[in-house]
């Protein structure tokens, strides 16, 4: 990878001031949808706002923009494709659009609709918490268009060190395990890297500290970076990369998987970002 710069120093700076300046919130604080509480699809939906996608027989995905009012997002119905139409000049820093499963600032994707309830018969909504070493065969892939100047866009997959239910999660307490396909307008830090590895044929630098909130919340950071950039990634399955973060003492098997996320750390630009082909399935 190229050696460490200017974007570095900049990017670490944001990214711990970010990280501590985060509270923990309450559910009453999550996104609410627009419109009077009614669903909007193809059309903008900006804010703090989210939009709901179901796939059918209750297998829910939530898209959100994130704390600072300033983007704007459209997503499809019943298809994982999203685009940020929208994205001012952000007042926090670095923001997060993104499309999750489980558990999002006190919002349960298995809460969006009746047919996800576990009571329903064939509902195939993935269940969270779920114990990683339980977890069952989550599998992903992706393909996006980025169009930001300066950020990452990665996976933000959440584990919190005890069983709790999702209207009484606030910030996860265990480890928040990303994966980076790409991060244009930065530089990866040659200090913060703790490991080197290979998963299924690609090869990543782990990036690691111990993170923290104003909250008083502290968990295991772990990034894995690509080392060879891409916006395709075929599909991976993501206990791979738990077990490598279990190998190296970051994430224990016995802690609860609470969401799994993926979008856009955007500092500058974003304007464009859209996801396409986006696949989530095997939570057990």
């Amino acid at each position: 990878m190229e050696a460490m710069s200017r974007l570095l120093t900049a990017f670490l700076g944001a990214a711990v001031a970010v990280a501590a300046a985060i509270p923990a919130v309450a559910p009453a604080a999550a996104g609410v949808l627009p419109l009077g509480g009614k669903p909007v699809w193809n059309r903008n939906v900006c804010g703090t706002n989210y939009v709901p996608i179901n796939l059918g027989h209750g297998d829910y995905f939530n898209v959100y923009n994130e704390q600072d009012n300033l983007s704007c997002v459209s997503a499809e119905k019943h298809v994982l494709s999203w685009t940020v139409t929208r994205r001012g000049r952000s007042v926090l820093g670095w923001q997060y659009p993104n499309i999750g499963s489980g558990i999002y600032d006190g919002r349960y994707t298995c809460y969006d609709g009746r047919s996800a309830y576990p009571s329903s018969p064939g509902s195939r909504c993935m269940r969270y918490p779920v114990r990683e070493k339980h977890d069952g065969t989550p599998l992903t892939s992706v393909r996006f268009w980025p169009h930001i100047a300066n950020g990452n866009i990665a996976y933000d997959i959440w584990f919190n060190k005890t069983n709790i239910s999702p209207s009484r999660l606030r910030k996860p307490n265990g480890a928040e395990i990303m994966v980076w396909l790409m991060h244009p307008g930065i530089t990866e830090p040659e200090s913060r890297i703790c490991w080197h590895t290979e998963i299924q044929g690609l090869w990543y630098d782990a990036m690691c500290w111990r993170a923290g909130n104003s909250g008083g919340t502290r968990w295991n950071y772990v990034a894995y970076i690509a080392r060879k950039q891409t916006r395709t990634l075929a599909p991976t399955w993501l206990n791979g990369f738990f077990r490598d973060a279990i190998n190296h003492g970051k994430l224990s098997p016995n802690w609860w998987l609470t969401a799994i996320d993926f979008g856009a750390e955007i500092n500058s630009g974003g304007t464009g970002f859209a996801v396409q082909n986006y696949r989530l399935t095997g939570v057990k």
